[in-house]
């Protein structure tokens, strides 16, 4: 409760500072009233002015450095006070029962906890993505052995049918040139006759 008390005693301070400019201002005005009166007298008059001018400006002044102090003492406790209290909210932040650190603090840890959910489901969508890939991979390095299989075994029985055929041909052609005027290998029979 101190800022309660600070401004009842800024409060009484500027009642106080009232009362006196009203005492001031009434014996401002009997002091003006008696230096018109004294004007009137003869050449001491002008040194008496300068001598209440002299004290008025020496009051004024003191008057001045009393408020300034014034100023200064309840400006100081301020400070203090405000620097008390934002020390006694820091030791809560830091012991954690401050309102303004635990609401945000409760959002911060749902938002990390959704965040934390989102990144695992992420994580397990990424993993299965990885090995749909690789099943594909491996299955499409399968059908091209496969397709690569069948095209060189076709190329070699292409090939092989090609030499069993030019084999053939070449036998007929051979038959064929043996009928024509070639007897071959002498037979057994006609060595006997």
């Amino acid at each position: 409760m101190p800022v309660h008390r600070d401004r009842e005693k800024k409060e009484s301070t500027a009642e106080e500072m009232e009362v006196e400019e009203h005492e001031q201002e009434a014996s401002s005005t009997e002091e003006e009233d008696s230096d018109t009166s004294s004007v009137s007298d003869d050449g001491d008059s002008s040194e008496m002015d300068e001598e209440d001018c002299e004290r008025r400006r020496i009051e004024c002044l003191d008057e001045m450095s009393n408020l300034e102090k014034q100023f200064t003492d309840l400006k100081d406790q301020l400070y203090r006070e405000r620097l008390s209290q934002v020390n006694s909210k820091l030791q809560e932040v830091e012991a954690g029962r401050a309102a303004e650190y635990l609401e945000p603090l409760a959002v911060l840890l749902e938002n990390m906890q959704v965040r934390t959910k989102v990144a695992g489901i992420y994580r397990e969508l990424c993993l299965e993505s990885v090995k749909n890939k690789y099943q594909c991979e491996i299955q499409a390095a399968c059908q091209h052995w496969e397709s690569e299989k069948l095209l060189l075994f076709d190329t070699v029985q292409s090939e092989l049918e090609e030499k069993i055929r030019r084999l053939e041909e070449d036998r007929h052609s051979i038959d064929i040139t043996s009928g024509c005027g070639y007897a071959g290998p002498p037979q057994r029979e006609d060595r006997r006759r």
